[in-house]
């Protein structure tokens, strides 16, 4: 007996995939059955800003202490500027393996333009930092390439990133822990790359 995944899938001008199963319903031409809407073709912008979700803001005090990390102000917003670099890391080896190289450095730049916009609000950044932020980005991505490329886990990027939070006084030696079961638990790795897998976006 055929099935669902015998179906031939096209598409007609009117923008629908269409679910053919010419050995089930032999009678009938390919336009005919059943339909359903293709995934919408999106902008670089609304792809950043779709992208964008997926990515953790500025923590409260409450959510810290969920974790057991009691952090200063300056700490909080540095363990925040740590998270969206991992996130970014993430989102640019995505982009890497399902777009052409054009079409992510686009997304990329709109993504950032995104961030930018919400860089005091979202994410309760000082203005000023902004600019050092994405440099660093920069260089914690290299990084993390070359941990990936070893062919380190997830988990152990994370645990590289909690390493440099204690390198730079944002957490305690003796809670790197805490502040890598927080960076595991805010950043979806595997929602972020099937998200970019699914998008089709324009190109140039």
């Amino acid at each position: 007996m055929q099935s669902a995944r015998d179906a031939i899938v096209l598409a007609d001008g009117a923008g629908h995939a269409i679910a053919w199963n010419p050995a089930a319903r032999p009678g009938l031409s390919a336009p005919a059955l059943l339909r359903y809407p293709a995934s919408p073709t999106m902008t670089p912008a609304d792809a950043a800003r779709t992208i964008l979700t997926q990515i953790p803001r500025a923590f409260t005090p409450a959510t810290l202490e969920d974790y057991g990390l009691q952090l200063s102000p300056e700490q909080a917003r540095r363990v925040t500027r740590e998270a969206l670099a991992l996130s970014l890391f993430w989102v640019r080896s995505a982009l890497d393996l399902a777009l052409k190289a054009a079409t992510g450095a686009t997304v990329l730049a709109e993504l950032r333009r995104a961030i930018e916009q919400e860089w005091r609000t979202g994410f309760g950044q000082r203005e000023e930092d902004a600019a050092a932020f994405f440099r660093e980005a920069e260089a914690r991505r290299a990084a993390y390439d070359r941990i990936m490329r070893e062919g380190a886990p997830p988990m152990m990027i994370a645990g590289e990133a909690a390493g440099l939070l204690v390198d730079v006084g944002a957490v305690a030696p003796e809670d790197r822990t805490k502040a890598l079961a927080l960076l595991v638990d805010v950043i979806p790795v595997d929602e972020i790359g099937e998200l970019i897998a699914d998008l089709d976006v324009t190109e140039g």
